[in-house]
């Protein structure tokens, strides 16, 4: 987040490709499907502007972390510009790749996870901090997941 002074975890991403300016290559959707329905998927589960949520505990992450003193939040708007694009197609392989099969039955055996962290410029929070908070997230997370929280 170019204007962001502080770190921002991303709670969810959008099915909703609608660019304000072209990206790197000139492309430009406007209220494009990101994740199109396929054979795979009901219409619902990938309709335009539908939202997907990342399987991690969010708002126990964000506690721990500040609890070090960090000065983060929880967004539940990732934009809807490269980084919402990204997180969406993330949370949606980690989604189909987390359903297995007992049994005949299709059920959520969640094992991948996706987060997208906006981080302040480093005019801001020095690259040094910001790595340092990256660490620290990775072993916050790795915490929850090991705990069996999320």
């Amino acid at each position: 987040n170019y204007r962001g002074k502080h770190f921002q975890l991303e709670q969810c991403a959008f099915n909703d490709a609608t660019f304000r300016v072209p990206d790197e290559r000139g492309y430009q959707p406007h209220r494009e499907c990101i994740l199109e329905s396929n054979s795979n998927s009901t219409a619902l589960s990938r309709e335009w502007g539908k939202c997907f949520n990342t399987t991690l505990d969010l708002l126990n992450l964000c506690h721990e972390l500040q609890k070090c003193n960090e000065v983060v939040c929880i967004s539940n708007d990732p934009g809807r510009f490269v980084c919402n694009y990204t997180y969406c197609l993330s949370l949606d392989l980690c989604n189909s790749t987390n359903k297995c099969h007992h049994d005949g039955k299709e059920e959520d055996e969640i094992m991948h996870h996706a987060l997208f962290i906006h981080v302040p410029s480093f005019d801001v929070v020095s690259e040094s901090r910001q790595l340092d908070f990256i660490l620290k997230v990775m072993e916050k997370i790795e915490e929850q997941i090991s705990s069996g929280s999320k």
